[in-house]
């Protein structure tokens, strides 16, 4: 039995309610002892907010109680600065794929084109105004008559790149593009190339003012009803990796006319329950992950983790090839579980190159409440007549897997420290037509190694490639 809990119940633990309150006093961030002053007004990187923090107590408290928000804000948000010396420029990492360094400097189209394969870019636009980068790589010979288009969709912080970096013969792009699929390639609200709107600026609170249910709701029903028209196909195959799972399940829940339009749901790693998560950083952010919203929103921050050209020298700059396993390598397995053996030090690095590539604060505020709240739910808001506004209802709505009619292939991995295989059972109990539950063969396969793995071929994508020829 998983409980029901109530989120606003949850939050009145760290913060109270404000509704009643005066507007000098609504202004307040009780999670971190914080009070602000309405007629003043903070601007950080061009953006206006609308009260000053003013913090109440010595230094030393700040630095003795307060300063994982300080190391958040530094790691999540601040500019790099920093450039790696010319001594460490270039070469060094070992690899066993068909890639080198520059890849971690090469955008998506250009990947593509480096490796031999054609092609296109296409813009499209939601319906509340979001601009989206869509690539395509067309097929290279004559498609078979029952071929259908397959979309890949990324993870959180993270870009169409995942499904490139390592490289011809092991990604899956590639590896679908040589089968003679027509490929296509989705970029989300956010990320480095789809962060411009019909009229909002990117940099207004405004623009980044969503979660993952407005992109699985708006972004990917544009995203599929372009890729049907380009192509004239009336369905598609639709492989998602983490948060791209995530979006899907809010689509076909919300608008299930979309099931109709799905010839099958290749799910990797999905992260609908994540509840029995074993990453420390995660868990951190999980308990604290209002007091961390409110800490950004207090100085103008609406985004986290933006792409920055400089991070890929900051990665070598940190985490130099010489080193065997470096800070950056801990981190990264602090955050999705350790498999030195199975990781490839070169595409990890590339990996840097490319991600982070920027979300909103409320998408990760989002997965937090799942971790607390312990059920598949739209966003719930701090106070209860916000909820009421938005859902009519003060809790907010759970999202209706019954109403998934498409056929859904799972996959995870025993070793997956963001999401849990008990979190995947439960999701393929709840959904009514799942035709395949694959357990990864590998126990140290992790949750990165769905798309940077030494061995992800021949652990996944085979299967996969296996089942689409078989359709």
């Amino acid at each position: 039995m998983h409980r029901h809990c109530n989120c606003n119940q949850l939050r009145a633990e760290e913060s109270v309610a404000t509704a009643q309150r005066p507007v000098a006093e609504q202004l307040t961030c009780p999670q971190l002892g914080w009070r602000f002053s309405a007629e003043m007004a903070v601007v950080r990187y061009g953006n206006a907010a609308a009260a000053q923090c003013i913090w109440p107590y010595r230094w030393s408290a700040v630095c003795s109680s307060w300063w994982p928000y300080i190391l958040v804000l530094c790691t999540l948000t601040l500019p790099l600065r920093v450039v790696a010396r010319s001594s460490d420029a270039f070469g060094g990492y070992p690899t066993v794929f068909s890639i080198d360094e520059e890849d971690g400097m090469l955008e998506t189209s250009e990947l593509i084109r480096k490796y031999g394969y054609p092609v296109e870019q296409y813009e499209i636009t939601t319906a509340d105004g979001y601009i989206l980068t869509l690539t395509r790589i067309p097929p290279m010979r004559t498609k078979s008559d029952h071929s259908l288009p397959v979309l890949l969709v990324h993870g959180l912080f993270a870009s169409s790149a995942d499904f490139l970096i390592i490289g011809p013969n092991n990604s899956l792009a590639y590896l679908l593009a040589d089968q003679g699929h027509d490929v296509w390639l989705a970029d989300l609200r956010g990320n480095r190339y789809c962060r411009r709107h019909t009229h909002l600026s990117s940099d207004s609170r405004e623009f980044w003012d969503y979660t993952w249910h407005e992109i699985g709701y708006y972004d990917l029903p544009a995203t599929i009803d372009h890729v049907l028209s380009v192509t004239g196909a009336r369905r598609l195959h639709y492989i998602g990796y983490s948060q791209g799972t995530t979006v899907f399940f809010v689509l076909a829940s919300t608008r299930p006319e979309y099931n109709a339009k799905i010839a099958r749901m290749y799910a990797l790693s999905p992260a609908v329950y994540v509840q029995q998560v074993r990453s420390p950083i995660f868990r951190w952010l999980a308990e604290n992950g209002p007091a961390v919203k409110c800490f950004l929103d207090a100085v103008g921050m609406w985004q986290v983790l933006p792409h920055n050209p400089v991070q890929y020298a900051l990665q070598r700059t940190l985490c130099p090839a010489r080193i065997a396993r470096p800070v950056c390598v801990h981190l990264i397995e602090q955050m999705v579980g350790p498999n030195p053996n199975g990781t490839d030090r070169l595409a990890q690095h590339i990996m840097a190159g490319h991600n982070p590539s920027g979300a909103s604060s409320k998408q990760l505020l989002h997965f937090a409440q799942l971790n607390r709240c312990g059920r598949f739910q739209q966003f719930a808001y701090e106070r209860t007549d916000q909820n009421l506004a938005h859902y009519g209802r003060e809790q907010p709505p759970a999202y209706n897997l019954s109403a998934v009619t498409a056929p859904v292939a799972l996959f995870y991995a025993l070793n997956d420290w963001m999401v849990g295989p008990a979190n995947v059972v439960r999701l393929a109990a709840e959904l009514p037509n799942v035709v395949s539950l694959t357990e990864v063969q590998d126990p140290h396969f992790n949750h990165l190694d769905f798309v940077a793995a030494k061995r992800v071929r021949a652990l996944v994508y085979d299967s996969i490639l296996e089942q689409l020829r078989d359709l």
